[in-house]
């Protein structure tokens, strides 16, 4: 996946769990994706090790079909998609109809 900016959200510790949690927001060509992370370790760990382990758990988990995510479009996609709507209903069915779109 290529990523032109990753941000790590606010860092909690589940003592529950005995874990770190943060949601992790890869901003890519299509759109932000937005990935939780958790990363079992004892509350002394450095700042630093805890973020990368969460990042490290983030792209992950991003591989995995079945992962718990949120995707954003782009911008750009969401203002296609509008004018998209903004045709008549009779033009985008005469598009389709003579093959200039999948219907």
């Amino acid at each position: 996946m290529q990523t032109s900016r990753t941000q790590i959200g606010e860092i909690s510790y589940n003592a529950g769990t005995q874990s770190f949690e943060a949601l992790v927001t890869f901003h890519t060509a299509e759109g932000r994706l937005r990935v939780p992370a958790t990363f079992m370790s004892p509350l002394a760990d450095d700042h630093e090790t805890v973020a990368e382990a969460l990042l490290q758990n983030a792209l992950i988990k991003c591989q995995d079909p079945k992962a718990l995510t949120a995707r954003l479009q782009s911008q750009r996609e969401m203002l296609s998609r509008r004018s998209e709507r903004a045709r008549p209903h009779a033009q985008r069915w005469f598009d389709a109809l003579i093959g200039r779109e999948a219907a």
